[in-house]
């Protein structure tokens, strides 16, 4: 043990337990949700947006803990695996920079980086949010679509390639997903998969199939 882990004992992004960042009891608890498709393309994730695993993701995020990144990119590596997907490269849904200033990191990017290292597939930077967005939470899924219209745009030098895995915390209605895809299409590129921590229960069934 280290002795920084003697001194500051890392504490559970779930129950917020002493003793590690991920403990195990709460790793026992991710709800795997059925293979699924969202407008046509793979859906993988980790879980379902519940229990200790949501309590997580809102610690990533919002308190903010990002070193949480290297504790929960793991069991969605290993959804990766077992989806057996064929992924020329990994990016990520990008955050307006006054958001990611306020915020100081990206969540997805910070996702996609460790699964870039420990899958072995290149992490490729380009989709840039071109447009600040109000927030999701509350809006309807035609209200976040229509919140979404314009906000992506491929900006890198290099084209996106296809089958790229796109990287995400959560799905909630798969708007912003299907915003980003749209905007990597634009680009002559595609997506081969989308990648997220936890699904939420409000995913619409028309979406997923």
């Amino acid at each position: 043990m280290r002795l920084l882990d003697l001194l500051f004992p890392p504490r559970c992004g779930g129950c917020g337990d002493y003793g590690a960042a991920w403990c195990l009891a709460c790793a026992g608890t991710l709800q795997t949700p059925s293979a699924s498709t969202l407008a046509g393309i793979p859906l993988v994730a980790a879980g379902r947006f519940v229990g200790p695993l949501q309590e997580a993701i809102h610690r990533y995020k919002y308190r903010p803990r990002p070193q949480l990144a290297s504790v929960l990119a793991p069991p969605l590596g290993r959804a990766i695996l077992t989806a057996g997907l064929s992924l020329s490269a990994l990016t990520f849904v990008p955050l307006h920079p006054r958001r990611q200033h306020e915020r100081g990191f990206n969540q997805a990017e910070r996702l996609a980086a460790e699964l870039s290292s420990a899958l072995g597939i290149p992490l490729r930077r380009g989709l840039t949010r071109v447009r600040a967005t109000p927030a999701q939470v509350g809006l309807s899924q035609a209200e976040r679509r229509a919140n979404l219209a314009g906000a992506f745009r491929w900006t890198a030098s290099v084209p996106p390639g296809d089958r790229l895995g796109l990287v995400d915390d959560v799905c909630t209605t798969g708007a912003t997903l299907t915003a980003a895809a749209a905007a990597v299409a634009e680009a002559g590129g595609s997506i081969g998969a989308f990648l997220v921590l936890a699904v939420a229960q409000t995913l619409p069934a028309v979406a997923v199939t």
